[in-house]
């Protein structure tokens, strides 16, 4: 398993994983939006047998860090890469706050957030197509 920076002749890959990890989902990244992040933002990947199995994607704000995206493709989840990307990301982000919307639904990621101490900040309303959000922060 290795993680490292995505880069421009990632993107296509990355996309094919947005796809498959958010199908259906409206707020899906369109193709233009990694090649924009991938120059501006903090956006790793991991690969697994040099393989791209998933990646993840922070924003930088005046403040803040807000995490905008954490995917894991279906034949490599519960192999810890989604906790190994969160561990990888504390460390580079040391001394940052940070944020993150989740599905209310998602309880498994809800419960993986937490465990890495983010907590619960608020409830926000139809946040998502016909579903709440959960603001979740970590104040460092």
């Amino acid at each position: 398993m290795i993680i490292s920076k995505a880069s421009r002749s990632d993107i296509k890959k990355l996309f094919e994983i947005e796809n498959k990890v958010f199908e259906n989902d409206c707020m899906a990244m369109k193709l233009p939006s990694f090649y924009y992040h991938v120059k501006k933002n903090f956006l790793y990947k991991v690969e697994v047998d040099g393989k791209i199995a998933g990646y993840i994607l922070w924003l930088n704000r005046k403040s803040f860090y807000r995490l905008y995206s954490l995917a894991i493709l279906q034949d490599y989840r519960k192999l810890g890469l989604a906790s190994k990307l969160l561990d990888f990301s504390l460390e580079k982000l040391r001394d940052k706050n940070l944020q993150l919307e989740v599905r209310e639904s998602n309880e498994k990621a809800i419960s993986l957030y937490e465990k890495y101490g983010f907590k619960k900040v608020k409830t926000l309303k139809d946040y998502y197509e016909n579903e709440n959000g959960v603001l979740m922060g970590m104040e460092r």
